[in-house]
């Protein structure tokens, strides 16, 4: 397979599948990647410190929750783009 770069946060998530139970072929099938490159990646997660993983999720949290809020702005907005146009 070509070389390709994932970022920090898509390994992070590939391992996360994992643990909760998603096969890895399907989790490699997605990525491109091979089965040792998955296991390397949850050798590498699993050596962060325990609190290290607590603020990944924390943030993964967050990041959610103010995606949320953007993607409920937009729909505001494109609510009163449509009414100032029915307004013309």
């Amino acid at each position: 397979m070509a070389h390709k770069h994932h970022p920090k946060e898509a390994r992070i998530r590939a391992v996360q599948q994992q643990d909760g139970g998603r096969p890895a072929s399907e989790i490699c099938k997605d990525m491109n990647i091979t089965p040792a490159t998955l296991k390397r990646w949850r050798d590498q997660l699993h050596l962060l410190a325990p609190s290290d993983a607590v603020k990944m999720r924390e943030q993964e949290k967050l990041i959610e929750h103010m995606a949320r809020i953007v993607a409920d702005q937009a729909v505001r907005m494109r609510i009163m783009e449509i009414a100032l146009q029915k307004k013309r």
